[in-house]
């Protein structure tokens, strides 16, 4: 079973809201915070990617068009590049995509694959001789938009990927020599500021969604939080009886799928209402808390969970465990109340808090939980009736 950390939601969601009230505007959380959001939206963005590389794609060929109506002297070579280089490497990296698991890996291959693409057309368009070369290279500007606004890349991947777009558009056109000079600067100035204009939305469209995602990452701390409260006992920070009817109906009906052998520990501190009566419900109370812990970090070893089943009385479950492994944590749960060392002196010079402990062990779905939870019950009068202060087993 899967234990919630309270404290750790705690504290991410103060770091959530410190970054929302920031404004992202580094467009960077705290390392602790970037690791969840780039773990959290890799699949998404894995998903996104392959759809509009795909559409990216087949708008790409679609070009073949524009080049036999502008580059004709050049079309064989621009067609092989398009279809025999340029759309193989998109369907290997899509492939390769669908097995790449970190966020910067799924990036990196998005930005490379639209460099590359940008590289095939303008290198022909340096040895043709067309007329129309001039407006056949104005075709950059719809793959710039594409890197930015359809892919969407971060800004830092964008960045790169649109300088590296803007220096082969820079030197084909020079090397082309289809204009004098000065329309190559007009040229050089317009490509510029469009980087400059789509870098800038870059910007604010990861700004955007990074906050769309701190939003969403607080609205499910916060149910988690609400449902931390409402599974837990205020004094002693376990888990309260409503959660361990929760807990224990999931275990029985996956077990029903698949049986598995569970144990149930009954832990009773012994003589806790004359403890109670003669130092006090504060006292008492501080008494509990602190045998709770104790209980709830040896438990936690083992994989076990701790709930408040009434009073002094607790309930420890353990899933995948036999008898042998339950008498052997019912033990080390003894020790651990009685290492406490808490002083009853109503009990005598000397004496100290103590628990008894029942402990039951069977196959889930064949015996039933009540069963089980009764026959835990049975041997823990049994320990009392021994003497307290040690455990018997069902």
């Amino acid at each position: 079973m899967s234990v919630p950390h309270p404290a750790h939601d705690a504290q991410t969601l103060a770091d959530v809201e410190r970054t929302i009230a920031s404004g992202v505007r580094i467009l960077r959380f705290s390392d602790g915070l970037e690791r969840r959001y780039q773990a959290d939206t890799v699949r998404q963005r894995l998903q996104f990617i392959t759809a509009v590389g795909i559409g990216g794609a087949v708008v790409y060929n679609l070009f073949l068009l524009s080049d036999w109506l502008t580059l004709r002297d050049m079309f064989a070579y621009v067609a092989a590049g398009r279809l025999l280089l340029v759309t193989p490497l998109f369907i290997a990296l899509l492939v390769l995509g669908q097995r790449l698991t970190r966020r910067w890996a799924v990036e990196t291959a998005a930005a490379a694959g639209t460099v590359v693409s940008s590289l095939i057309p303008l290198v022909a368009m340096i040895y043709s001789h067309s007329p129309y070369r001039l407006h056949y290279q104005l075709g950059m500007l719809l793959i710039m938009v594409y890197c930015t606004m359809i892919q969407q890349l971060p800004m830092r991947f964008a960045s790169v990927a649109m300088l590296c777009m803007l220096a082969i558009q820079l030197v084909t056109t020079y090397l082309a020599d289809f204009a004098d000079f000065r329309i190559w600067q007009a040229n050089a100035l317009l490509f510029v500021s469009t980087v400059a204009l789509l870098l800038m939305a870059s910007y604010f469209q990861e700004r955007a969604s990074r906050l769309s995602y701190l939003f969403a990452l607080r609205g499910r701390l916060l149910r988690e939080q609400l449902l931390d409260i409402a599974r837990t006992d205020a004094l002693t920070q376990l888990f309260n009886r409503r959660y361990q009817g929760e807990v224990m109906t999931q275990v029985w009906e996956e077990a029903a799928a698949r049986p598995v052998s569970v144990a149930v520990i009954l832990l009773d501190i012994d003589h806790f209402k004359a403890y109670n009566d003669n130092y006090g419900h504060l006292q008492g109370d501080a008494c509990l808390a602190q045998v709770s812990q104790a209980i709830q970090q040896a438990a936690q070893a083992q994989d076990a969970l701790v709930f408040r089943f009434g009073g002094e009385e607790l309930l420890i479950l353990q899933v995948g465990a036999g008898a042998g492994q339950a008498q052997a944590l019912g033990e080390a749960l003894r020790q651990a109340v009685a290492a406490l060392a808490i002083a009853h002196p109503v009990l005598g010079a000397g004496a100290r808090v103590t628990a008894s402990l029942g402990v039951a062990a069977a196959m889930a779905p064949h015996t039933g939980a009540d069963a089980l939870i009764a026959a835990a019950d049975q041997a823990l009068y049994a320990a009392k009736a021994a003497g307290r202060d040690c455990l018997r087993c069902a």
